[in-house]
Formats: structure tokens, C-alpha cells, sequence
């Protein structure tokens, strides 16, 4: 039962998939009828070049659909793996070209890859790789970027070592299907030989794969064969074959194989499906010229139980019609061949030499096929309606997903362009190296003179205007905080070469959440410390609750290691979120900083006796309590008398460049030459 379960519901997703994934290429299939359209009116009309040129037009977007059926369900389906969209499509279009080169299905005008169904097999078979292994991004700012990218390299070498190996099994696969089909005795000209031609035929559209393009040199024989016999016929030396090239292609693919114009207007008759009728009308001016893609991958027909069976009996039934009609004389035989992609009542006209009772043959089989189609096609769109309050939830869940994925896809230009302004804003940044760093003091509560300082990134532009760190957000936009930290520890490292520090008189910088989680993090700071020749111990790395309440696995370790060297420990704007007093004991934190919106809500009994509290749970954590954002005396009078041990604030000291924080050393070191004496 559990399985049967999985089964309809792996079912319903793959419907819902292919369905979303059809929708994503409507604009290209579109834009493939609109040019086919307009090359068949200017050739109406006499305008050669012009017509040509968009039949040219249509024969590139043909070729292109395969490609981009590949690129849009490797999109889709890459939002279901933890590979990215980029990596995903990579693996796919490899493998699908990989499997087009070996089996011969590439377009002989474009060398682009042409059957469809490899452009989806390709796709899925990516999907069932990626969903199996766990890929993280490549950024060339992770401190782990070496194994990343040696992952990325074994990962891309084995999928397409598999691919390759596929590939060469399909060929010897698909090679002795071919045989197989090709030595049958069966003639496709004769009733029983053009039955069982046409049933492979259906067989192989139910599937996603082109009969014709498989079977091209049989259609190759019937297309040579028929014109011998009329040309015979014209020269009165032979009768008119009933069975030739023009008897299938008038009357056995009108809208595309499994005559699939009968089940677009089943659905527009019958359907009160929304989305099914909203399919139709755009697949309608496709199937008017015998394209079938958006029906048979939107809906979808290929690999479904339901519709398969009149896809593939329809044919077979028209087969029948015709022939009977042909033999039993009713109707003359088929005397033009006529092009694939002529329209349906038009086609027979022209197939029976301009005449209507071609035309009138192809509606009776048309009307025939709705009817055909409508009890498949009412039991699919049933059983979809009949289940939908115990599936309720699952399509709820894929719509969501599908939604999210159309307003990504709405959104992406919108993206893209704040991304790439982003780029070259930051890019324009590092390139003219204006960022600077500003140091902040903080002063002991007791002693004035025991100070440190803590150490703010800055912009200053051309003009030597300091600008405010409201670029950070750009840096955290693309995901590049690990860059902008290891920018700022170099500087940082750099300008205390300068300085006369102490394990007292230190230096801190505020890491972000994404360096510090990142394995190989603290290995970094301890090598760019030695490579400076700077103690450790004058260090201090501040990182904020957001870190903590993240519980990283590595970040447990990550601070141990750097504590075990003599770097200090501090949490940044302790109070304003979650982290609690089991934090302070469960991590090695030698400073907890209180952040100045706590010493805001300080206005009222409940707030000062909040604050207090903090600090006291510092003190009791055995931490250093540096109380932050003091401006005013009073302030520093309240927060001194709830015990804190030092103050930083714009009543100290506002953040001040590199030669006035060594003027402000050089006068802490004089007071206390002064005092010694």
C-alpha cells in the first residue's frame, strides 16, 4: 500500500514537473508558429525572400527547443537538489550532448542536439545523480575553496565518465532496435506492413522519441517508392498505390503524431480543467501546422497510462478509415505528397489534387479521433479531480514551489541587474582601494588608562570623503563577507605593525557569522598573524549572538582554537537577541559587549534592573563587561554603577583613523611613564 502510494505520488509529481516545464517554454514554441505562420502567408502572398527567411526563422527555433528543454527542466528540477541552478545545467547539457554526438541526433544545419526526449532523459538522469550528493557552491573567498573545487572536479569527472559510458550503451541499444524494426519482413506500403509501421510509429511518440527521425531511412523507402509510382501514373503505366507517403502524412498526423489536433479540440469540448484549456489554446497554433511538443510534454501524453492509448490507437483507427474509404472507392486515391507541416483540412485538399472530399475525409477522421480521445482523456482529468482533496496537500506544495519558481523566474532580470550593479560597484571599490580602517576606544570604568580599541571598516571615496560601512550590505548581498573579513584582518594586522600594544591595550575586529563558521577559519588568523609577526594575544575577535544561536558544528572549535592561541573572545551586542546565560558557559568568551539598546530601555525601573542583571551575568560567566554606546554622563554614571568594567561610546571617544588612535597610545604610554616615577 505504501508503495503504491509513493508510486501515485511520484506519478503526480512527474505530471506536475513536465507540465511546469512546458509553461517555461511556451514563449519559444510561440514564437516557432508565429514564424511559421507568417512565412506560409508572405509565401501566400508572393514575398519569396521574406518568407524565407522566417521559415529559416522557425527551422532555428526547432532546433533550439531540444536546448532549451534541457537548460529550463535542468532549471527546474535543480530547485529540488542542493546543487545550484549553473552546476546543474552544466551536468545536463553535457550529458545530453554527450548522448546526441554518440547516437547521431544532432540537426545537420546547427549541430544543436534534436530529440527532445534525450533532452529530458538527460535532465532526469541529472536529477537522480544530484539529488544523491550533497554539493556545496563554488566561492572562490571560502577559506575551503581548495577542496570544494577538488570535489567539483571528481564529482563533474565521474557523472561524465557515467555519461560517456551511457551514451555507448544507447548507441548499441538503440542500433539494435533499429536492426530489429529494419529487418522486419512487414512493407509499410502494404495494409498489414503499413498497420504494424504505424504502431512503432506511436509506440516510439508515446515515449518522447521521433518515429521518423528513428525509422528515416524506412520513410526514406516509402518516400522513393511513391514517387516511382506516380510518376508511373502520370505516365499511365502504373495504378496509384492506396498506401504511400502522402496517405500518412495527410491523414495519419494531422497536429502531430497520435493525430493530435482530435485531442486539443477534446480538451477545448470536454475539459473544465482551467489549466488544461489554457494548455490547448496555446499549443492550438502549433498543432495547426503538426507540432505537438507543448501537448505532448505539457499535459503530458509521453509516459502517461491514460492518454498513450488513444495517442497511439488513434493513428491506427485513422489507418483504417482511410484505407477502407481509398479501397472501397468512395474517395480516389492520395495523388500529391504534401509537406509535414501543412495544415489539417488544407493538407488533404492538396493530397487528393485539390480536392475537397481530401478535406472531408480529414474532418470525419478528426471528428472520429475527439471521440476517440474524449473517455482517456475524461478518466485522466477525473482521476486528477476525484483525488484531489486526499492530494491536496502534495499539490499544494508543488503549485507553491512552481509559483515560487515562476516569480524567480519573474523576478530574475530585476536580480540580476542589482547583482551586476552590486559587482561592479564593489569591484570599482577594491580598485581604487579606498577602504580604510577607523579605531574606536574603550576605557576602563576604574583605571582611565588601561584602553584597547576596537577596529571599524571605512569608505573614503576620491574626494576624501569618509563614507559610513553601509556597503557591508552589498558584501552580504554576493555573499562575499568571507572577502570583506579577510580584507579587513590584513589591514587591520597591518596598522597594529604600527601600534605599541599589550595584552591589555589590544586590538578588536568584528568577524561576521559567515567567516566564522567556515572551516579553516581560525588556521587562517593564526597564519596572517605569523605572516605579520603580530601576538596573538593583542588580538581580540568579536562576533555577534546571531553566530552562537546559529550552532554551527565548527564554531564550537573554531573559537577554541583561536583562544588556545592567546586570542581573546568577545560577544558583540549581547541583550538584543536570544543568546542566554548557558551560551556564555557552553563557549570560551573572555568579553560580552552590552549593546547601547539596552542601555536605551534603561529609561524605566524594569529596564535598569535588566541591565544589571546582564551584567552581572557576565561577571558571573567570569567575562569582561564592556557596556557600549555611552554618550552622556549620565550614562556613564548608571552603567558604572551596575559594575561593568569598560565603557565605548561617543562620551570616550568617536572612531578616529590610524595616526590619531597612535597619538592617543602615545599619551597613554607618557601617564603611565608618569606614574611609575
Amino acid at each position: 500500500m505504501f508503495k503504491r502510494k509513493n508510486s501515485q505520488s511520484s506519478s503526480r509529481s512527474y505530471i506536475y514537473d513536465l507540465s511546469a516545464i512546458a509553461l517555461l517554454l511556451l514563449p519559444l514554441t510561440l514564437s516557432n508558429a508565429t514564424a511559421v505562420l507568417l512565412g506560409h502567408l508572405f509565401n501566400f502572398f508572393e514575398f519569396k525572400e521574406l518568407s524565407s527567411l522566417l521559415f529559416h526563422l522557425s527551422n532555428l527555433l526547432i532546433n533550439i527547443y531540444p536546448l532549451s528543454f534541457c537548460v529550463i527542466a535542468g532549471y527546474y528540477l535543480s530547485h529540488k537538489t542542493t546543487f545550484s541552478s549553473a552546476t546543474f545545467i552544466i551536468y545536463a547539457l553535457a550529458l545530453f550532448y554527450l548522448l546526441s554526438i554518440e547516437n547521431g541526433s544532432l540537426s545537420t544545419p546547427f549541430y544543436f542536439p534534436n530529440n527532445p526526449l534525450l533532452a529530458l532523459l538527460s535532465a532526469l538522469i541529472t536529477f537522480m545523480y544530484c539529488t544523491r550528493f550533497n554539493l556545496q557552491q563554488l566561492e572562490p573567498q571560502a577559506l575551503d575553496f581548495s577542496s570544494r573545487l577538488f570535489k567539483h572536479v571528481f564529482h563533474f569527472f565521474t557523472f561524465i565518465s557515467a555519461a560517456f559510458l551511457l551514451s555507448k550503451l544507447m548507441v548499441k541499444v538503440i542500433n539494435y532496435m533499429t536492426a530489429l524494426i529494419g529487418n522486419m519482413s512487414a512493407d509499410p506500403l502494404t495494409f498489414t506492413g503499413g498497420l504494424i509501421y504505424q504502431t512503432i510509429l506511436g509506440l516510439l511518440g508515446a515515449i518522447g522519441i521521433n518515429g521518423h527521425n528513428m525509422l528515416f531511412a524506412v520513410k526514406q523507402t516509402i518516400y522513393s517508392e511513391t514517387q516511382q509510382n506516380m510518376e508511373d501514373w502520370a505516365a499511365g503505366e502504373a495504378t496509384l498505390n492506396i498506401i504511400n507517403q502522402g496517405f500518412y502524412d495527410a491523414f495519419m498526423s494531422m497536429g502531430g503524431s497520435g493525430n493530435s489536433i482530435s485531442l486539443l479540440l477534446c480538451i477545448l469540448l470536454f475539459s473544465k480543467e482551467k489549466n488544461h484549456i489554457m494548455l490547448a489554446l496555446a499549443a492550438f497554433p502549433l498543432v495547426m501546422f503538426n507540432i505537438n511538443e507543448v501537448l505532448l510534454f505539457g499535459l503530458p501524453i509521453i509516459f502517461n497510462p491514460l492518454l498513450i492509448v488513444p495517442f497511439v490507437a488513434l493513428p491506427l483507427i485513422s489507418f483504417l478509415i482511410t484505407y477502407l474509404a481509398i479501397f472501397s472507392g468512395a474517395i480516389s486515391p492520395v495523388v500529391n505528397i504534401v509537406n509535414w507541416m501543412t495544415p489539417p483540412l488544407f493538407s488533404g485538399y492538396v493530397a487528393m489534387g485539390e480536392s475537397i472530399e481530401g478535406s472531408i475525409l480529414q474532418l470525419v477522421i478528426i471528428i472520429v479521433g475527439i471521440f476517440v480521445y474524449r473517455p482517456f482523456y475524461l478518466a485522466f482529468a477525473g482521476k486528477y479531480a476525484l483525488n484531489h482533496p486526499a492530494v491536496l496537500s502534495n499539490t499544494n506544495i508543488e503549485q507553491s514551489i512552481f509559483k515560487s519558481l515562476l516569480d524567480n523566474v519573474r523576478s530574475s532580470a530585476a536580480t540580476s541587474l542589482k547583482h551586476s550593479s552590486t559587482q561592479q560597484r564593489l569591484s570599482r571599490m577594491l580598485h581604487e582601494d579606498g577602504f580604510v580602517m577607523h579605531y574606536q576606544l574603550l576605557q576602563s570604568v576604574i583605571e582611565k588608562d588601561v584602553i584597547s580599541f576596537e577596529a571599524l571598516l571605512r569608505y573614503q571615496d576620491r574626494d576624501g570623503n569618509l563614507c559610513p560601512p553601509t556597503f557591508i550590505s552589498d558584501f552580504q548581498l554576493l555573499n562575499m563577507m568571507p572577502t570583506l573579513d579577510k580584507l579587513v584582518i590584513d589591514k587591520v594586522l597591518t596598522d597594529m605593525q604600527k601600534m605599541d600594544l599589550n595584552e591589555d591595550r589590544r586590538v578588536a575586529i568584528n568577524i561576521s557569522v559567515a567567516s566564522i563558521e567556515e572551516h579553516g577559519f581560525a588556521e587562517h588568523v593564526i597564519d596572517r598573524l605569523k605572516f605579520f609577526s603580530i601576538p596573538p594575544h593583542w588580538l581580540e575577535i568579536e562576533i555577534t549572538e546571531e553566530a552562537i544561536l546559529s550552532d554551527n558544528h565548527n564554531l564550537l572549535s573554531t573559537l577554541e582554537i583561536l583562544k588556545s592561541h592567546g586570542i581573546k573572545i568577545a560577544m558583540d551586542d549581547f541583550g538584543t537577541g536570544y543568546a542566554s546565560f548557558p551560551h556564555l558557559l557552553k563557549y570560551p568568551f573572555d568579553k560580552i559587549k552590552l549593546d547601547r539598546s539596552l542601555l536605551l530601555d534603561a529609561s524605566t525601573t524594569k529596564g535598569k534592573q535588566l541591565y544589571q542583571l546582564i551584567a552581572q551575568m557576565g561577571d558571573v560567566a567570569n567575562c569582561e563587561v564592556v557596556a557600549e554606546g555611552v554618550e552622556t554622563e549620565d550614562e556613564f554614571k548608571f552603567v558604572a554603577e551596575c559594575g561593568v568594567d569598560k565603557v565605548q561610546g561617543f562620551l570616550i571617544a568617536r572612531p578616529q583613523p590610524l595616526s590619531e588612535a597612535l597619538k592617543l597610545i602615545k599619551l597613554n604610554e607618557q601617564i603611565d611613564t608618569n606614574r611609575n616615577k
